[in-house]
């Protein structure tokens, strides 16, 4: 034990001393009635939105972590808060900094987050974006937030490298009407044509009992009476209409994005890179065993960059984490196989991103033969080059 403690001292440069601990608030907000928490049930009562709470991630991270803080003094405290509204999460941030929180963990739908980020604009905290894949939030430039929730273009890119490698290039793209469908089919549509895959046709879904529109909840005619595709993409982040349509379209096809072969920041069913000791730790520590989720992924992620950048900066003060977090020097293990850190010109944290299906790993992003001039996970996501502040 002490060996292990020593070593832990000269990587993370701290002391060991009972009387030098220092406490560090760690926030983690989140919406009352999320409503991508929502427990829709369909017939059959099968699961169309994610369970669970969160937190149990950053909670996770602080018990994953708790001999790195015991080396160098420090003593994590989360404070969770849910607030019904944007105007409560306001309060609620703004009595956190005032406590002394300079690093808080958001579990938020896309607008709340950056209704908050605005509300605390020159305040000393950061937001860490935990479940909200919007490009748009990147396209900000907020300087208080960071994502480690994976970007749609991120997502996208995942799956236009696995068709350009399995020289898939025709794609129909099937998109439905919930908010958040046409934002992932245009991220999907960005990333196609920066490998030069061919958007044979695209349809829209309708799920109303709208006679009117019942060709457009019919599998078979919306992917029928166009040209050959190897792949159809389905935009459809309910999930309802997705689920039927491998087996029913009119060819016979392979289907990607919400269903079928979909991208992930985090599944349970992830071999390799220490991963299934992750889950293992998950399923016994959350609320009945359930499976760690890649929004649980991200929450837990997001805590340990934090409690990394406080260990390895030597220092608390908040100007000399943050510059350690955004830096070239963190280095996080993700349990995914390639370290982790965030590009300075979105604040995006660099990450594999998983390939799968209900039950099984088909690949991992980014690809061999993918490359990039300093960093290959930078082939997922926009690239410095292309991007722009909005």
């Amino acid at each position: 034990m002490r060996a292990l403690l020593f070593v832990i001292i000269l990587v993370f440069g701290g002391s060991v001393t009972a009387a030098a601990a220092t406490d560090l608030p760690i926030g983690f907000l989140a919406l009352e009635d999320d409503p991508r928490y929502d427990a829709d049930m369909a017939y059959a009562r099968i699961q169309l939105r994610p369970t669970g709470d969160a937190a149990e991630g950053a909670a996770m991270a602080l018990a994953d972590m708790k001999i790195v803080t015991d080396a160098v003094g420090l003593t994590p405290q989360l404070s969770i808060v849910r607030a019904p509204d944007s105007d409560g999460l306001a309060a609620a941030a703004q009595e956190m900094v005032a406590a002394g929180t300079n690093f808080i963990v958001a579990d938020l739908p896309a607008a709340e987050l950056a209704a908050l980020s605005e509300s605390l604009t020159g305040q000393p905290v950061t937001l860490m974006n935990a479940t909200a894949q919007d490009n748009a939030l990147r396209g900000m430039c907020a300087e208080n937030m960071l994502h480690v929730a994976a970007s749609d273009r991120m997502l996208a890119d995942a799956l236009t490298q696995y068709l350009r490698l399995r020289n898939w290039t025709r794609i129909l793209m099937l998109t439905g009407k919930d908010e958040r469908d046409p934002i992932f089919a245009a991220a999907f549509r960005e990333s196609a044509e920066r490998l030069r895959l061919t958007i044979v046709a695209e349809r829209e879904f309708d799920l109303s009992t709208n006679p009117e529109l019942r060709d457009q909840n019919n599998i078979q005619l919306l992917t029928a009476g166009t040209s050959e595709y190897d792949v159809v993409f389905i935009a459809d982040a309910v999930g309802e209409f997705g689920r039927y349509v491998e087996y029913q379209t009119s060819l016979p096809r392979p289907v990607i994005g919400n269903a079928g072969l979909t991208p992930l920041e985090w599944h349970w069913s992830l071999e390799r890179y220490g991963a299934p000791q992750v889950n293992s730790r998950f399923e016994s520590a959350s609320d009945g065993g359930r499976r760690m989720g890649w929004q649980d992924w991200s929450a837990w992620t997001a805590t340990r960059a934090v409690i990394t950048a406080y260990a390895k900066s030597g220092s608390t003060e908040y100007a000399d984490v943050l510059a350690y977090l955004t830096s070239d020097r963190l280095r996080l293990d993700g349990s995914k196989g390639q370290t982790q850190s965030f590009r300075p010109w979105d604040h995006q944290m660099r990450q594999p991103i998983l390939l799968t299906t209900d039950n099984a790993i088909i690949g991992v992003a980014p690809f061999e033969g993918f490359l990039h001039e300093t960093n290959t996970l930078d082939t997922l996501g926009s690239d410095e080059r292309e991007f722009v502040c909005d």
